[in-house]
């Protein structure tokens, strides 16, 4: 097998390791219905995820570019292990936001930031969008296998039991996979020259800080905050939506439905953004998101809750295919994983979108006022890819 396709591989596999952040909305469930923690309480810890996890991708893509990704993503390991671990002694919203908030949000930005670059490198410029989405692919198909996995323990062992079985089983697997990452020789990665991406030239700049002084940059990062900011909104909240809007009880399969179909639009939207072009496949992502939106503000079933949320699991997934992969397009490779590191950093922003959701729920008894932010956030980020589109591709 080429080894840029080993490459790859493991980088999945470590995303479904360290992806359970996505399942966050059965462990909200679990703290509140075991220990009694307030829907504010128990989406704080993933609030604070997102605010160390997306930050820190800045500075672990730095540190991936310099040191290389296999040492990082081992630190990245035993960060999330031993998290997962203490949570287990650390029954508190004090204890877990620490724990998941912090320590993962490192872990999982040392893992990410390295698996993603480290994988592309390895491919000519067509191949890009696609493989980008098959690394990712790993952190949406892991919480559809954790979702019902940590429902079962859960429900079997109980959250101190199962923290230590997801710390032990980090440790080890992440460890072992990342000794199959690396960079491919010196000299084999298409740097420093002109080429075509996606409809798009780009030119690896002088210096990794010239990206400041494009607005492009800037569009990027409000466009990621405000459409992940929908999709960690339903991260965080997809339990209790079921069970207020639509009557449904057996919220871990919706959770796992979206998870399913956030893994698959990584690489449809990924491969779609290599045929169209990334600037209209985020016009077209965006719409599309602010749509199904609306839709789940209307539905009252739970068939239509799982149609409207598989479609926004898939839109939501091709963000994180489409935007590394707009980043290497627009401002080359030679600093990519400070540059999407950067641009990640959005994430962190978008975190307070569910914070906000979950205490509009608290006031109101329902989402539907949080759902009219949502709408309101995805047109936003429509506008900006229209004015991205007329700026052009930046030449650093």
């Amino acid at each position: 097998m080429y080894k840029g396709w080993k490459v790859a591989l493991a980088g999945l596999c470590i995303n479904i390791l360290t992806g359970f952040p996505y399942a966050w909305s059965i462990f909200a469930s679990g703290l509140s219905r075991d220990l009694g923690w307030t829907y504010t309480q128990a989406a704080l810890p993933y609030t604070v995820f997102l605010f160390t996890y997306a930050p820190a991708m800045a500075l672990t893509g730095r540190l991936q570019d310099r040191f290389g990704p296999r040492l990082v993503i081992i630190t990245g390991g035993l960060l999330v292990g031993i998290a997962s671990i203490l949570s287990a002694f650390l029954l508190t919203p004090l204890g877990i936001t620490l724990m998941w908030g912090v320590l993962w949000g490192l872990g999982v930005a040392c893992c990410f930031a390295s698996v993603t670059p480290a994988a592309i490198k390895w491919f000519p410029p067509e191949r890009k969008g696609f493989v980008t989405g098959i690394v990712v692919f790993g952190m949406g198909l892991s919480a559809f296998i954790m979702a019902p996995l940590v429902h079962l323990l859960l429900s079997r062992q109980g959250l101190q039991q199962t923290f230590l079985l997801i710390g032990i089983a980090l440790l080890v697997g992440v460890f072992l996979l990342a000794q199959l990452v690396e960079n491919p020789p010196s000299g084999d990665e298409d740097r420093g020259q002109e080429v075509k991406t996606g409809g798009m030239k780009k030119i690896a700049p002088q210096s990794p800080w010239e990206i400041f002084r494009h607005p492009q940059f800037y569009m990027l990062w409000a466009m990621f905050c405000l459409t992940t900011g929908t999709g960690v909104t339903f991260v965080t909240h997809m339990d209790t939506i079921a069970r207020v809007h639509a009557a449904y009880e057996m919220g871990f399969i919706i959770v796992s439905l979206f998870a399913f179909f956030n893994a698959s639009g990584r690489i449809i939207v990924g491969l779609l953004s290599d045929r169209i072009g990334r600037d209209r496949s985020m016009t077209l992502v965006f719409t599309a998101m602010a749509l199904i939106v609306g839709g789940v503000l209307l539905v009252e079933s739970p068939l239509m809750l799982a149609v409207s949320v598989s479609l926004l699991g898939l839109s939501y997934g091709g963000l994180f295919s489409l935007f590394p992969a707009t980043t290497a397009s627009f401002f080359g490779e030679e600093n990519f994983g400070l540059f999407y590191g950067l641009i990640f950093t959005a994430l962190a922003a978008g975190g307070l979108f569910p914070l906000l959701a979950g205490y509009l729920f608290e006031l109101q008894g329902d989402f539907s006022q949080a759902f009219m932010v949502l709408i309101a956030a995805c047109l936003a980020a429509v506008a900006l890819s229209f004015v991205v589109r007329k700026l052009g591709t930046p030449r650093l």
